[in-house]
């Protein structure tokens, strides 16, 4: 996360008409405009993978898988981020063009710069979502997949897969990833 466009409170609306005119991807969070942090290409790879594994596992069900460009808005706050993966299953999402609701599973790729603030403000932000069931936190550093499952109570519950040859079960969706294929194709790590 970046730097707050400006130390004043913006409505939704004065955000949104700001944002259409910038060469820049913003967040808007807590009524301030915030630039996302431009990605390495380890962190194009793992998301673009996270992606495809996702849409392969939701083939064939209402559910779509969409990336960083599409806007994801917290209503009851009028929140926008731009998770790096996220899944909505929404009928009323399939229907908005600019930007969608109701994610059922958020993946977000861990870089260092933004790590704290993925874990901290932006996950509690995302657990206000009501229909979402999974959120993934991926590193960026090493093949290491956390994923907050929420129970039937609202409670969260982790579990972790590490290694090349490690899986781990979506237990709301009732599929595995593979963590060798969401790490395949990294680039070399330079000299």
């Amino acid at each position: 996360m970046g730097l707050p466009a400006e130390k004043h409170a913006m409505t939704l609306d004065e955000f949104l008409a700001w944002e259409a005119d910038q060469p820049e991807r913003w967040e808007f969070f807590h009524g301030e405009a915030f630039m996302m942090a431009g990605g390495s290409d380890v962190h194009n790879v793992i998301g673009l993978n996270t992606a495809f594994a996702l849409r392969a596992a939701f083939r064939g069900t209402p559910c779509n898988v969409f990336m960083s460009d599409v806007r994801l808005r917290l209503a009851e706050a009028s929140d926008l981020f731009y998770p790096d993966v996220f899944v909505t299953c929404s009928d009323a999402d399939r229907e908005r063009r600019q930007l969608k609701e109701e994610p059922v599973l958020i993946a977000e790729v861990l870089p260092p710069s933004t790590e704290a603030y993925d874990r901290g403000a932006k996950f509690a932000a995302y657990r206000r979502f009501p229909g979402l069931k999974t959120v993934l936190f991926l590193s960026q550093d090493r093949t290491h997949v956390e994923c907050y499952s929420r129970t039937a109570e609202g409670d969260w519950l982790l579990t972790e897969a590490s290694g090349e040859a490690a899986r781990l079960t979506l237990p709301a969706f009732g599929f595995t990833l593979v963590l060798a294929e969401l790490y395949q194709d990294l680039p070399a790590d330079p000299a």
